[in-house]
């Protein structure tokens, strides 16, 4: 069975690589995201409403493991973590404390252990 999210959110964004970054400005980000329980694997696209997409856009795939539980993912340099969170709600993210993902929620959810 196939899962969607679709959701937008104000946001400060900019553009980020091994230069530095550009100063950050708030946008209107359009989050979408899908997963294919039976094939295990997925798809996300971010953009900016203002520009439709011009200015920030990111696209990619997500992979689940044998056992159902996000593994990899590949187009950007961080996955949105409304992402996760919608993956984790799916059962999609590890219970392991040790797992990236856990680790990236916890501490988003102010339990750092």
């Amino acid at each position: 069975m196939s899962k969607r999210l679709r959701m937008e959110r104000a946001s400060m964004v900019c553009h980020e690589g091994s230069w530095g970054a550009t100063k950050r400005q708030p946008r209107t980000m359009k989050i979408s995201a899908w997963i294919c329980d039976e094939k295990r694997r997925g798809g996300f696209e971010v953009y900016d409403l203002e520009s439709k997409g011009e200015d920030y856009y990111g696209e990619g795939g997500l992979w689940l493991d044998s056992s159902g539980h996000l593994c990899d993912y590949d187009g950007v340099g961080g996955l949105d973590w409304d992402i996760v969170r919608w993956l984790d709600d799916l059962g999609h993210i590890n219970p392991d404390p040790t797992d990236y993902f856990r680790k990236g929620l916890n501490k988003r959810d102010g339990d750092e252990s």
